[in-house]
């Protein structure tokens, strides 16, 4: 599979970059991998050596640092970390962050290890990470994915620390970080929140929403979704308690939740907080998985797992009239050419899930400058903002009852204005990504996503005499 995700992700972008007019060689040095490093290294643990293999992409240094998450899974491969490598740079490019695209996985099942055996295996991956240069605050620089999260980069953080003392931007060789250790408020849900926003962009741009849903709003839309992990659980959550969707479906591994009236998600993630897991839950109908899941009824269908769950055989029996690629590369290009056939919208991953890389963006820009978000600017607008209200008071002779004034009377805190970058980020792209698909009609979301993110690229290497 990860081979044919990297045949994928390449088919993607050669599709794009033939209506381009780039010069000749300049579309082959953009699509390819920078460089690749595999490691094998030992870990004595349980009185034995284990011997793990590593992988670190750098796709493209066009923009330096290279970012990319890294990610803890027995299934992955050099030919996965390359196609979400390439994604990355994409992905960057096409939302407007200064960065080139990367990419890290270790062979291994997390399950399997103890916390302790985790870390040292964590610390000695990062070590030879950071003696080959693919972990530095300034050349490249991880961020949590699957199988990882705040702990694991916290291990990584402290290990760069301890080899790499001198550097005084050290906090940002990784993000993703808990707060504690120079995170940011909002890292955790931001590739659900930025997926909330592009499906909001969506229902907001009616040259996208009229042909598929009239002149319905996001109000009442069933959603079905793949995978209920970090993203997809806030994801659920956001669509239904802001936006008044219904999560018709989950589906897991494991078990599939099914509910026509919609599931209750914050009773859900209570039972899961309670009990460790989705079984057990008295809110919806509970059975095994089926190959037939994703064929389910619905509106919008949110697959936001795994790569290449899509393919030409689901595609062509898709219950769903718009399709929400949270996870990377669901679809494949087969899948992807059926739905765009049948009419069937898709946002495309590059564009969907780059809420983390904007607030990790954010967290990177926070470390390097060693201030905290709102230390300049807060009480100068909490003044303003009570001094206007004041005015407005005294003119009109009354008090006035400001719903929810206080947030806004005392300016905006660390996670008031990360959402508001990444609401901005998101909603701008879109814009721009509807502009690049109407000067060519017929092109799909994803083809004038890619088509902007290798042009931005192209700018770059010109720019550099490439």
């Amino acid at each position: 599979m990860s081979g044919a995700f990297l045949a994928d992700v390449d088919t993607f972008f050669d599709r794009a970059a033939d209506q381009l007019d780039l010069p000749v060689g300049l579309a082959e040095k953009i699509r390819v991998a920078n460089a690749t490093y595999t490691t094998r290294f030992g870990v004595r643990l349980r009185d034995r050596m284990f011997t793990f293999t590593g992988w670190r992409s750098t796709h493209s240094t066009h923009q330096t640092p290279a970012k990319g998450g890294l990610r803890y899974a027995m299934a992955c491969s050099a030919e996965e970390v390359e196609a979400l490598a390439a994604l990355m740079t994409y992905k960057c490019a096409l939302i407007g962050v200064p960065y080139g695209g990367s990419k890290g996985a270790l062979q291994i099942d997390p399950s399997e290890w103890t916390e302790a055996e985790l870390e040292k295996i964590t610390r000695r991956f990062a070590q030879e990470l950071i003696r080959h240069r693919f972990l530095d605050s300034a050349m490249n620089v991880p961020a949590p994915d699957i199988g990882t999260g705040e702990r694991t980069m916290m291990w990584i953080a402290d290990e760069y620390s301890r080899l790499r003392p001198d550097d005084i931007n050290g906090q940002a060789c990784v993000t993703g970080k808990p707060l504690g250790g120079g995170g940011i408020d909002g890292r955790i849900e931001a590739t659900g929140r930025g997926v909330q926003y592009a499906v909001q962009a969506f229902f907001e741009t009616e040259s996208l929403c009229r042909p598929v849903f009239g002149a319905s709003g996001l109000k009442g839309q069933t959603v079905i979704v793949q995978g209920f992990g970090n993203v997809g659980a806030h994801l659920a959550q956001f669509l239904s308690a802001d936006d008044g969707a219904k999560i018709i479906a989950i589906i897991e591994r494991d078990i599939v939740l099914y509910r026509p009236e919609g599931i209750d998600i914050a009773g859900l993630l209570a039972h899961r907080e309670k009990t460790g897991g989705l079984a057990g839950f008295a809110g919806a109908s509970a059975r095994p998985p089926a190959p037939d899941d994703l064929t389910m009824p619905c509106d919008i269908l949110v697959p936001a797992a795994i790569e290449g769950v899509i393919d030409d055989a689901i595609a062509k029996s898709l219950g769903a009239r718009m399709v929400v690629e949270a996870a990377n590369g669901p679809c494949t290009a087969a899948g992807d050419r059926i739905l765009a056939q049948r009419g069937i919208p898709v946002i495309p991953d590059l564009y969907a899930n780059a809420g983390g890389v904007v607030v990790s963006y954010f967290e990177w820009v926070k470390n390097i400058s060693h201030m905290p978000f709102g230390l300049l600017e807060r009480r100068y607008h909490e003044k303003g903002h009570r001094m206007l209200t004041s005015k407005i008071e005294n003119a009109m002779g009354t008090a006035i009852d400001w719903q929810g004034g206080e947030s806004y009377l005392s300016g905006p805190t660390e996670i008031d204005m990360v959402r508001s970058g990444l609401e901005d980020a998101m909603r701008t792209t879109l814009a721009r990504i509807v502009q690049v698909q109407e000067t060519r009609p017929g092109t799909t979301l994803r083809d004038a996503a890619y088509a902007l993110a290798i042009s931005r690229i192209a700018e770059a290497y010109r720019a550099i005499g490439v």
